[in-house]
């Protein structure tokens, strides 16, 4: 059963991505909501909802969509006025709205209009976000920074072309393929529910003896149009999903017995362009005799759209054999109008029962996200989403829940150490370090929390709380006549979200009495290495805001000249590994060295962690280095206690006296 898509596994064809973000909120919100419309008619598309509630919802679709166009234009105007660029872009919503009238209108049978629709509606839509919109913006933002519109498109055009162009043609495939998917699967849910109300007016029917015969094969072709696929003749996704559920409902089922794979054959839209269609489709069905041949009597093979297939294997040991029974037959040539073809697939696997799913459709699913990950780790080859996967799985969303739940009741604490000059003792700053007050587990540090939640939204969510905390807290401060700058580690998924700028502008507003140059921003060399170009336009947006930047834990990084020639930081902190090492390693101490040569070079202020002896306080004097945190000094203390130990804080005769031997 589809669920409605207010439900936690949301029925979601067009999954909203971080790619389909422009940088301009307001638009990147009405995205969110055309977004949104579009994955509930999906949804009443493919349920039990009538004709009139999926009218209804593209209606609605459409209503917003004149809005959200209005609204866009007249951002465009305003940064580009009458060219022809914008022109243009106005003309592309307007026949927008012609083409869904003259669909709505062609005079097709109801099922080829609402695939019609829905196929255009999820690609006109991709197209719209990934590449016109985020094209506008850009030439917008690059206007708005003083280039002329000329300079400002070819710009565009060149940031827009190479790799990215590649990523948009890429996700438009997929999100083309996702839309195709949810048109096989809203055919065959139309099919059963006619099937099912048929069998239904059969059963209501009091029919004569003479009829029930009639009436019981009528029923297994009723059937049959339900649950089987007609180009194939295997089971569809239907069919499999009834199987999956008969083989998780059996009582002596042991955890991990059964497996379900998806399979998807490759390249096989070339196949199918070189071929046509026809062949292509007899391909399949060849195919699906053949496979039909190597696997076991109690298997049942499906196919659940296009070139896509699932495959319940009830004994999960056979899973290897029959893997590679399946891909032996695929490679055997098939003659085909004259021509020999042979076919490869990937394919992810999932072995159930398990504790942690025990709903069918989110078991194939997994199956699914299983195959895309093998189809970027290995192509050609399959990978398993096994036990121990499955368990992490698990886990990760109850933390993610405990994470939100900490957050409402404001669990979350804010820690700082003290940053110093080991020769003077002058108190530099703080560096602000969050805690977790869990209610059953106490007071736990972020190894236990953080690292779950790095590449999801609530590392934004936490990440923000904690730039908002931190400026509070430099408030209180003030008020007893302690002004401290703080430092704020920020993550690299954050540092990456499109609208990082936007939101730390946002925050700052917040708190117009806070000088932003107090707050410096500490980030890991890795948060910028993979977009190095995007992170630094990032850092100098920030900084134009005042803050500061650090680069955290250098030295473990990459590390290279040109990098840091590149990277717009005001400070280079040395990480904990080389401090501690530096007495007793003649390695880390020219590490050390080198780094502390490295901050002046590029005219870095250079700051060393993880100080927690003397000695490692007088080695980093005679290599230069004055500024330094650490246990020597102070751990991480809760905010109330840290003006006392400010006033009674001296740096050690050993440091303030030393002379370099």
């Amino acid at each position: 059963m589809i669920n409605a898509p207010d439900t936690p596994d949301a029925f979601e064809i067009f999954p909203w991505n971080r790619n389909f973000e422009t940088g301009i909120q307001e638009i990147d919100e009405q995205h969110k909501v055309l977004v949104n419309i579009l994955n509930r008619l999906a949804w009443h598309f493919a349920s039990d909802s009538s004709e009139l509630s999926a009218d209804h919802v593209l209606d609605e679709l459409l209503s917003y969509a004149a809005f959200h166009f209005q609204f866009e234009e007249k951002i465009w105007n305003k940064a580009l006025g009458e060219d022809g660029m914008a022109r243009n872009h106005h003309d592309a919503h307007q026949m927008f709205f012609v083409q869904i009238h003259e669909l709505r209108k062609s005079g097709e049978p109801q099922e080829d209009i609402l695939t019609n629709l829905f196929d255009f509606l999820t690609r006109w839509l991709a197209f719209h976000i990934l590449e016109s919109d985020r094209r506008m913006a850009l030439t917008a933002r690059m206007v708005e920074k003083g280039y002329a519109l000329n300079e400002a498109r070819d710009r565009v055009d060149s940031e827009l072309s190479g790799s990215v162009s590649v990523l948009v043609n890429a996700l438009l495939e997929i999100y083309g393929k996702l839309s195709a998917s949810t048109i096989q699967l809203m055919r065959e849910k139309m099919a059963r529910h006619r099937a099912e109300d048929d069998l239904q007016r059969l059963q209501n029917e009091r029919l004569s003896q003479a009829l029930e015969e009639q009436a019981g094969e009528y029923q297994q072709h009723l059937e049959s149009l339900a649950y089987n696929d007609a180009l194939t003749g295997l089971r569809n996704r239907n069919g499999i999903i009834r199987q999956i559920r008969d083989c998780m409902a059996e009582e002596e089922r042991a955890d991990n017995s059964a497996a379900l794979v998806s399979i998807d054959l490759d390249h096989f839209i070339d196949l199918n362009a070189c071929l046509g269609e026809d062949a292509a489709d007899r391909l399949l069905g060849l195919l699906a005799r053949r496979w039909l041949d190597a696997i076991p009597a109690d298997a049942c093979l499906a196919r659940i759209g296009g070139d896509e297939f699932a495959l319940l294997l009830p004994d999960a040991s056979q899973a290897e054999s029959r893997l590679e029974a399946l891909r032996l037959t695929a490679r055997q040539p098939f003659e085909l109008d004259g021509a020999e073809v042979s076919v490869t697939f990937t394919a992810g696997v999932v072995l159930f029962p398990d504790q942690a799913v025990q709903d069918a459709d989110i078991l194939l699913r997994q199956a699914n996200n299983t195959l895309y990950r093998a189809k970027h780790e290995m192509h050609g080859g399959w990978l398993y989403l096994d036990a121990g996967e499955q368990n992490q799985y698990h886990a990760r969303q109850l933390l993610l829940d405990d994470i939100r739940r900490g957050l409402s009741y404001e669990e979350f604490r804010l820690f700082y150490q003290p940053k110093v000059n080991l020769r003077t003792g002058e108190v530099l700053g703080a560096e602000a370090l969050i805690r977790w007050q869990h209610p059953q587990k106490g007071l736990l540090s972020p190894i236990h929390f953080l690292p779950g939640i790095e590449h999801h939204a609530l590392n934004v969510q936490v990440g923000e709380w904690v730039l908002r905390e931190s400026l509070q807290q430099m408030q209180r401060w003030d008020k007893q006549g302690v002004e401290l700058n703080v430092s704020v580690n920020v993550s690299a998924f954050q540092l990456q979200s499109g609208d990082f700028p936007e939101r730390l502008k946002h925050i700052l507003s917040e708190f117009p009495q806070i000088d932003p140059a107090r707050l410096d921003l500490e980030i890991l060399e890795t948060a910028a290495l993979g977009e190095l170009d995007r992170a630094v336009q990032t850092i100098n947006e920030c900084r134009e805001l005042g803050v500061r930047f650090s680069l955290d834990d250098f030295g473990t990084g990459y590390s290279s000249l040109s990098y840091l020639k590149r990277l717009p930081v005001d400070t280079l902190k040395v990480d904990r590994e080389f401090v501690s090492g530096a007495d007793g390693s003649r390695e880390n101490l020219s590490i050390l060295r080198g780094i502390v040569g490295l901050s002046g070079v590029f005219g870095k202020q250079i700051i060393a962690e993880g100080v927690e002896t003397i000695r490692q306080g007088q080695i980093l004097l005679s290599l230069g280095c004055e500024q330094a945190q650490g246990y020597a000094m102070s751990p991480p203390v809760e905010p109330d206690r840290l003006p006392e130990w400010i006033t009674n804080w001296k740096t050690f005769p050993e440091w303030q006296e030393y002379d370099g031997s």
